[in-house]
């Protein structure tokens, strides 16, 4: 006999500790792989956990939103576990009104930090990483929990009568996706002749199926336009009901799979990887091993048709990538160019590098290593990157405040190497497996915020002073900030060449 808790864990800031909570969502579904678990994160942070196949739900807490608000709409969900990972006043308050009676608390340490900040006491409760905290408290569940690093990522079957088959496919995604798509249907149409197979799709794609043999009708779902919202959302499922035995979903978003299932479609195939896949009858293993056209062929295993190992497809793979040789043509970098991103902002003053040392930094890298430097930043970062570009000698590319967190994500991807402030995108280079050196000044290791995995570096300088605070501030409180002025651009790129 399964458990299945229905578990919410709260997380609501920052990018880097939201990233962090990512291995406490696959240690939960080791364990229960039938709980169901929700995330209560803030709206500007949800996009890092969209396509975690560990995440059922995610409760966006849009800016603005009254608290006590926010709480009515968990208590609605009944929860049986809360797994409070932020444990702070707002969190706290969440916790006592939500309803739910089995609580946990992640242990911030906030004595023995602070301790360490004013009196420079060292505690061995400080030894221990921030991730290792948030997996304390699944070990006050009863689990024994993995050491899983950071990653961001992407029922009962009922059988149906051959013969008459009505099948439903729903491709709402690009352009590259839905020509990859394609196979299924020759596949579908040689197995069952007599079946009735109908299209959903975008109207940005049906150029590509519209006069296709094999597909009986195309349905054009507009969710960017006419049919964006909830009232068209609840007409399409009332359009799909009754209408369909089997419904395939090559496609893994949420919406998708709660389409179909709103839509009672009897039998529902979609893949593991699908952000709805507890709302499916039947789950197919999304093989990263294989070309997305040959995973797309997998789900038909569940009608019992056995597909050949590759698909054929006749169409340039090009336009299923992501738009990164358009990047590197539109800025005239050749292929194999080694690329570095250099992260120089941070909430806090005290917490950024010197631009001049920034600029140091990348000229001789530039120089030496003949690669292509790239500054990254929110649109709050302008005034840093603008210092860094003043100061440097070589030409870099600034995109501060020009991606947003996806295409941050995508081109942060492609380094050879990623230098940072102690800073949320120090943890999302993590997570993408790119190689970090990160320059911590006022605050250390020990507050446990430093970079994971083997392919990282911190550098930093042994001083009393270190840390002055918890977070950084916007001046130093000594008026000196030698933890920065003294960290010499020599130092940080000797650091840098061990992954070069």
């Amino acid at each position: 006999k399964f458990f299945m808790p229905r578990i919410l864990v709260v997380r609501f800031s920052s990018l880097g500790d939201v990233i962090l909570t990512t291995p406490v969502y696959r240690n939960l579904k080791t364990h229960w792989p039938r709980c169901t678990i929700a995330v209560a994160v803030k709206d500007s942070y949800q996009e890092v956990l969209s396509g975690n196949p560990y995440i059922d739900e995610i409760i966006p807490l849009k800016k603005g939103t009254s608290i006590f608000r926010y709480i009515q709409k968990i208590r609605e969900k009944d929860y049986d576990i809360l797994i409070d990972l932020h444990n702070n006043l707002r969190s706290r308050i969440l916790g006592l009104f939500c309803g739910i009676k089995k609580r946990v608390h992640y242990k911030k340490a906030l004595l023995a930090r602070r301790l360490l900040v004013l009196k420079k006491i060292k505690s061995k409760e400080l030894e221990s990483h921030t991730l290792q905290r948030y997996l304390d408290c699944l070990k006050i569940l009863g689990l024994v929990p993995q050491e899983y690093p950071p990653e961001i990522f992407k029922k009962d079957s009922v059988s149906v009568p051959a013969a008459s088959l009505h099948i439903l496919v729903v491709q709402t995604a690009f352009l590259g996706d839905a020509i990859l798509t394609t196979p299924m249907f020759t596949h579908l149409k040689a197995q069952f002749p007599t079946a009735q197979i109908t299209l959903l799709c975008t109207p940005e794609i049906k150029d590509i199926f519209l006069g296709n043999p094999a597909i009986h009708e195309v349905l054009i779902y507009d969710k960017k336009g006419r049919d964006k919202g909830l009232f068209s959302f609840w007409r399409w499922r009332k359009l799909l009901r009754g209408k369909y035995d089997v419904a395939l979903l090559p496609h893994r978003s949420f919406r998708s799979a709660l389409l179909i299932w709103l839509s009672q479609i009897p039998k529902r195939i979609g893949f593991d990887r699908s952000e709805g896949r507890f709302l499916l009858t039947d789950v197919i293993h999304f093989d990263w091993n294989s070309h997305d056209s040959t995973r797309n062929l997998h789900l038909l295993k569940a009608l019992g048709i056995a597909t050949d190992s590759q698909a054929a497809l006749e169409i340039p793979l090009e336009r299923n990538k992501f738009h990164f040789e358009d990047f590197l043509k539109e800025h005239s970098i050749p292929k194999d160019t080694l690329l570095v991103g250099i992260n120089p902002g941070s909430v806090w003053k005290t917490k950024r590098y010197l631009p001049e040392y920034f600029a140091q930094v990348a000229d001789t890298l530039t120089r030496e290593w003949k690669c292509q430097i790239i500054l990254f930043g929110s649109a709050k970062d302008l005034e840093a990157a603008a210092a860094v570009t003043r100061d440097m000698k070589t030409k870099g590319i600034n995109l501060c405040g020009r991606t947003n967190l996806k295409q941050l994500t995508a081109l942060v991807s492609h380094l050879s190497l990623f230098i940072t402030n102690d800073s949320g995108p120090m943890h999302l280079a993590c997570a993408l497996k790119i190689p970090v050196v990160a320059i911590f000044g006022p605050t250390t290791r020990e507050l446990g915020f430093f970079p994971l995995g083997e392919k990282s570096k911190v550098v930093e300088l042994d001083l009393p002073c270190r840390p002055c605070s918890l977070h950084g501030g916007n001046v130093c409180p000594l008026d000196h900030f030698k933890c920065m002025r003294d960290l010499s651009p020599e130092t940080v790129l000797k650091a840098c060449e061990i992954f070069l």
